[in-house]
């Protein structure tokens, strides 16, 4: 089986990139962005829950960008920040499993390594940042398209995978669980460029057992309790703890 844990930020990669997206620009998108590779992943679990490491990527600004821009040129600044976010994903080892406007979702199966999981989920995002720093936004600015930031929100939980319809082949395939969800919330809080992460991936990297800890990667989130509301899953009586990522592990 070909590894599919690759490290992306590397000169050649970058050069690729900046190709790729400059051809998008001019002829249209360049790549398959199917997610049908995470659709096939997530049929053979059927009814069944997956641990996984769930990430959202979320362009900052684009109600107004779609209210500014005529929309064949929005709609081709998705479609190419889309594909260069699916490559780095992909390339990370996670699945993609849904495109929502503005929005890419990507899922890294956790059963048998989730400290290697959440390790290349946050290794992603990093990736993500510098490309769109140095491949995607230059791109647009050369094209007089407005440069963009992003909010990133991961998460780690359970999911069950359900099926809405009887053929496992043609019916539509969801997942539903804290994972997901909490993914969703967290990504709305960031700031522009910032990466968050549930209390589940900190732990996950922080075991209470382990000497040798990572903490300097992360700084907690210091949230307003009116506004969120979520209870963390080891510890009832407290909320829902939420880091910002900050160096690659």
């Amino acid at each position: 089986m070909v590894e599919r844990w690759v490290s992306f930020i590397n000169l050649p990669l970058l050069e690729q990139a900046r190709a790729r997206i400059d051809k998008t620009l001019v002829d249209g998108i360049e790549l398959d962005m199917s997610t049908e590779e995470c659709k096939k992943m997530l049929r053979r679990h059927v009814n069944t829950k997956k641990h996984l490491v769930t990430i959202i990527i979320d362009v900052n600004h684009s109600t107004e960008m779609s209210l500014s821009l005529p929309e064949n040129k929005f709609a081709l600044l998705l479609q190419s920040f889309s594909q260069e976010i699916s490559v780095v994903l992909t390339g990370y080892g996670g699945y993609i499993f849904k495109y929502e406007g503005d929005a890419v979702i990507a899922l890294f199966p956790a059963e048998y390594d989730e400290i290697k999981a959440c390790k290349n989920a946050l290794d992603s995002s990093k990736a993500i940042l510098e490309i769109i720093k140095e491949v995607i936004n230059p791109a647009f600015k050369a094209n007089q398209l407005p440069e963009i930031s992003v909010r990133i929100g991961l998460a780690y939980g359970y999911a069950l995978v359900v099926l809405y319809g009887k053929s496992l082949e043609k019916a539509h395939i969801d997942i539903v669980g804290s994972s997901i969800s909490l993914a969703a919330k967290i990504s709305s809080i960031a700031k522009a460029n910032q990466i968050l992460l549930g209390e589940s991936i900190y732990d996950i990297l922080n075991p209470k057992s382990s000497s040798a800890t990572i903490e300097s990667n992360f700084r907690e989130v210091k949230l307003d309790p009116t506004k969120w509301k979520y209870l963390s899953r080891s510890d009832p009586e407290s909320l829902y703890h939420v880091y910002e990522y900050l160096n690659t592990i």
